[in-house]
């Protein structure tokens, strides 16, 4: 079981690699969303790793990562973290997959200096503005009494049915409710709206057609501020298409990050 240290933190991470040849490729790091852990990445962890070299980290206080203390930024942070995991592992070629906050977490890291940049972003159901304050009331109440992800929530409800027969428990699975505050907090202040243009690096926007947390409208806006990138909505999708819709996710993924791999 994989931890590296950050800042005193023990962080978790998954490295999962079935190729034949592991001398050479690109290779994909993912970061989840609120609350989650890298079972939000499972069907992709699972069905990829015959193709690429497949990373997911825990963010501190999530999965089977450590926890901090205080209060938190996404990009003082969590974008710290991910440029541990990336030293600590020497990745130099690999594309950002994340997810919802991690979305901002990529962005965040990608407009650090001194970092290794990735060859390309894939952002799903995330925007330059984080902002869920319309979601906190009842949310954490909810995770306090049902101690599981997003149950019984408004936002909880904004994933499809097909997603929540799946036992969601035990896909995104759920950290402490102070976590899920935090990071809630931690979203509502993020914005980088005035940055996007300078994140000049290919960048694919997925967004599930009925997510009412960052609906396609508003997905379009972040490909459009974005100088590179290229927008796909999956149909019959909510706020998680990478789980409710693998397939056609990991047609999409698999199309970008080849194209990653021919044209840059």
């Amino acid at each position: 079981m994989p931890f590296f240290e950050h800042k005193g933190l023990k962080l978790h991470y998954v490295d999962v690699d079935k190729r034949v040849d592991k001398t050479s490729g690109i290779s994909l790091l993912f970061v989840h969303g609120a609350g989650s852990s890298h079972l939000a990445w499972s069907l992709q962890l699972r069905d990829l790793s015959d193709e690429f070299r497949l990373i997911a980290i825990d963010l501190s206080g999530h999965g089977k990562s450590e926890d901090m203390e205080g209060d938190l930024s996404i990009e003082d942070h969590f974008a710290e973290e991910v440029s541990s995991l990336v030293k600590h592992l020497g990745l130099n070629d690999f594309v950002l997959v994340a997810h919802s906050m991690g979305g901002g977490v990529a962005m965040a890291y990608t407009l650090k200096e001194a970092v290794v940049k990735p060859r390309g972003l894939v952002l799903v159901d995330t925007t330059s503005v984080l902002d869920l304050s319309h979601l906190v009331t009842g949310l954490v109440k909810d995770i306090i009494e049902d101690r599981l992800f997003l149950f019984k929530s408004e936002l909880y409800d904004n994933y499809s049915d097909t997603y929540k027969v799946k036992k969601a428990e035990d896909r995104l699975r759920m950290a402490h409710p102070s976590v899920m505050q935090r990071d809630l907090a931690a979203s509502n202040k993020f914005d980088i709206s005035d940055r996007v243009g300078e994140i000049d690096i290919p960048a694919f926007v997925i967004v599930g057609e009925n997510d009412d947390v960052v609906p396609p409208a508003v997905a379009k806006k972040l490909e459009v501020a974005l100088p590179r990138a290229d927008i796909a909505v999956i149909k019959d999708a909510d706020h998680a298409p990478m789980q409710e819709q693998p397939v056609m996710f990991n047609i999409l993924l698999r199309k970008f990050v080849f194209w990653i791999c021919e044209n840059t």
